[in-house]
């Protein structure tokens, strides 16, 4: 297995991102954000100056995190009102999540393919929509018929599309999510089991519980924790309670050999992401088989 880590959890310019990856002995990076803008949707000159910092310091972009399908997935219809005014305002809400969603699959879907393919990028992170407050369980077949043809569409561009957990969405716990990609069914749709997300979407121990139900479907991985005791809203700690340890040996053992990308969700930026980074190594050194490539 290898390391990567995710610029903009290092600093929101991927030069500076880059050129301390490098330092820090790391030549793998996932693209997210360029300052306040969401790859792929980026300026020539943006694209630009990231190939030049790329070939400058001989790194690589091995992921792509453009926030596909990070939007609410509407119900068939539109709801109903008594009032006009309170029914017309549910029914532009509801096209406006229609008209996200046709957004995300016929526009940030091809563009993220074609600039994963430009970046020689094999791996495009995406999510499984918000619920928008809908309780957890099978997803709406607008949903899974949206997935499958995005993994076709990936499937066809020779790139794997990796479903993050994430709390509040469809893909949200371990189980949940590999549901939907065994429903879904595709070569090109996998899983981006990210340990700390499933924790605070009900997986009380996201390894080794959450993990078995993910188990032969993880394409990409990230890498954060959470805290010991929680309060009020969720949050990240470079250290905490999930058995990374334990995560990491049962990786090993299952042959992964995709990326472990570093994803703080915490400041000092570049303090808390150099300490996860050898957290991380810590880990894997403790590993047979486990080395970093």
């Amino acid at each position: 297995m290898k390391i990567s880590i995710i610029t903009d959890e290092v600093s929101a310019d991927p030069e500076t991102a880059i050129e301390l990856g490098v330092e820090w002995g790391v030549r793998d990076f996932e693209l997210r954000g360029f300052f306040t803008d969401r790859a792929p949707r980026l300026s020539a000159y943006q694209k630009q100056h990231l190939r030049d910092v790329l070939e400058e310091h001989q790194a690589r972009i091995v992921a792509l995190a453009p926030g596909l399908f990070k939007v609410a997935s509407p119900p068939p219809k539109p709801p109903l009102a008594t009032l006009g005014w309170m029914e017309r305002a549910g029914y532009e809400a509801w096209s406006e999540a229609h008209q996200a969603m046709r957004d995300h699959l016929d526009e940030l879907l091809p563009a993220s393919l074609d600039y994963a393919n430009e970046l020689g990028a094999r791996m495009v992170v995406i999510f499984g929509f918000n619920r928008a407050g809908t309780p957890p369980g099978d997803p709406p077949d607008a949903v899974l018929n949206c997935l499958r043809l995005a993994a076709e569409r990936a499937g066809a561009a020779r790139l794997t599309l990796a479903v993050e957990t994430e709390g509040g969405f469809w893909a949200d716990t371990g189980a949940r999510t590999a549901q939907m990609v065994r429903v879904v069914n595709h070569p090109a749709l996998r899983v981006n089991w990210d340990a700390a997300n499933a924790f605070f979407a009900g997986d009380d121990q996201p390894y080794p519980t959450g993990y078995e139900a993910v188990r032969g479907l993880v394409s990409h991985v990230h890498f954060k924790d959470v805290p010991y005791f929680l309060e009020g809203t969720p949050r990240y700690v470079g250290e905490g309670t999930i058995n990374w340890a334990g995560q990491i040996r049962a990786l090993a053992a299952d042959g992964y050999d995709g990326f472990i990308s570093v994803e703080t969700h915490a400041r000092p930026k570049v303090a808390e992401a150099r300490a996860s980074l050898n957290r991380l190594r810590q880990f894997m050194a403790a590993v047979p088989g486990a080395d970093e490539v």
